[in-house]
């Protein structure tokens, strides 16, 4: 959905959560198709049970028409810690691994979390 007073869409993405444990989900947001170029930051909880959860996000599109993520940030609860892993993609890596998962799938699964590490996949 295009918002015509000032050039942004929305785009969307279903998180899985397969790690056992509570999580929240920032979500940043490319401003454009240049992963140099960073837009804004969008949140969704996706609890330990939940089933997969659509979080809605909007940016500027790139020349292809789609809005893009840059990475996530993701945080959950060890003890009364709060504890927390961020994996971007960088300015210069459009096209690679982790810019595929986010951007070329519909569905992201993540599969296991914890200090300094992330085990996500992405899926259609």
């Amino acid at each position: 959905m295009e918002d015509s007073m000032n050039g942004m869409k929305e785009g969307k993405k279903i998180f899985v959560n397969e790690t056992g444990k509570d999580l929240n989900i920032t979500m940043f947001v490319r401003a454009g198709g240049n992963p140099a170029d960073e837009g804004g930051t969008e949140t969704v909880f996706v609890g330990a049970s939940a089933p997969p959860v659509e979080a809605i996000y909007e940016g500027f599109p790139g020349a292809e028409g789609y809005v893009f993520l840059n990475g996530l940030l993701i945080e959950w609860a060890e003890g009364s810690d709060s504890v927390g892993v961020s994996k971007r993609v960088g300015e210069n890596s459009r096209g690679d691994a982790w810019d595929n998962t986010l951007n070329t799938n519909d569905t992201v699964t993540i599969a296991a979390v914890g200090a300094g590490s992330l085990n996500a996949s992405g899926s259609n």
